[in-house]
């Protein structure tokens, strides 16, 4: 005797309800989309512009002419890219046996990106970015008239060098694990010539290689107050106080307990611009610190960019 089976299936009224319940789902994974997509501020917008002579060939060796095409902020893929870079410093830093950061004006392009450098002699003490500027300057010709003369923060200056130093086992040479080059440019519309952003890129090199990066440009707002500055804030040890030398430029800054060490600013590529909001100025940022209050240098900075690290500035010495 053969066993028969009963045939299955759905009903009229539970088809029915399943076609309402995957219809409800998909409206509402579509309504989803469309909303996410609406929210979202540019992410794929790529534009050309024209930076001045020479730019292009330091920031990325072999590139020649002054036409780039990059992202305008605020662009989500620049802040991978920035992301990744950011990933980088981190570990550089976490290796060092000192980090060093050297400010420079726009326009002044850093070429000093050696694989070492010579040690210092005996008692030479390389204790402040400034202390390390001036002997790069035995080494190279160049480091005097690219880097700006600073101690704790650099008043105008928006770019930025940052020299990661490594272990050795050779007493005569100290390796440079990474220079990390930030500059601040203007860019210009190809066709009428007229300044319309700030082109911005932030440059990883290795054995003098480039390794990484990340750029964007940030419109112009015309209200004046585009700026990055200062790109480095440096706290010195609190002991230092023990020898007064000017509360204004420098012993507000000797509040470091322990480790002395540094503020460091990237602009950030999910801002729009480099502005400071609300149509406000660096001083009327600043008007609720005194004169012997660090703050004072750099609260205007606050809030501005999510890529501010705090890391060793020099030997704790």
């Amino acid at each position: 005797m053969k066993r028969r089976f009963m045939a299955a299936g759905f009903t009229a009224a539970e088809m029915l309800v399943a076609s309402a319940i995957a219809g409800i789902v998909a409206g509402t994974a579509a309504l989803t989309i469309y909303t996410v997509t609406l929210a979202q501020r540019q992410y794929s917008q790529i534009a050309s512009f024209t930076l001045p002579n020479g730019a292009l060939a330091n920031f990325y060796p072999g590139r020649t002419g002054t036409s780039v095409n990059c992202a305008i902020a605020p662009n989500f893929g620049a802040v991978a890219q920035a992301e990744s870079v950011r990933e980088k410093f981190i570990f550089d830093v976490s290796q060092a046996i000192g980090v060093y950061c050297l400010a420079r004006n726009s326009g002044n392009y850093n070429t000093i990106r050696p694989t070492g450098i010579t040690s210092p002699p005996a008692g030479t003490n390389l204790d402040t970015p400034d202390a390390f500027r001036s002997y790069l300057g035995t080494l190279y010709s160049a480091a005097p008239t690219t880097f700006v003369s600073f101690r704790n923060f650099p008043a105008t200056a928006p770019c930025l060098s940052i020299y990661v130093l490594g272990y050795s086992n050779n007493a005569a040479t100290i390796p440079v694990t990474a220079v990390y080059d930030l500059d601040v440019v203007s860019a210009k519309d190809p066709t009428s010539g007229v300044i319309i952003g700030n082109y911005v890129s932030v440059r990883r090199f290795v054995n003098g290689a480039l390794t990484a990066y990340y750029d964007c440009c940030f419109k112009l707002f015309g209200d004046g107050t585009d700026s990055w500055y200062p790109a480095v804030v440096s706290f010195e040890r609190q002991s230092r106080k023990a020898l007064v030398e000017g509360s204004t430029s420098i012993d507000r800054f000797k509040i470091a307990k322990e480790k002395p060490f540094c503020l460091v600013f990237w602009p950030d590529p999910s801002r729009s611009s480099l502005k400071l909001p609300n149509g406000n100025t660096t001083a009327s940022y600043n008007t609720s610190f005194t004169s012997t209050d660090p703050r004072k240098a750099y609260n205007h900075m606050a809030g501005r960019t999510a890529f501010m690290f705090v890391v060793p500035l020099f030997p704790s010495t």
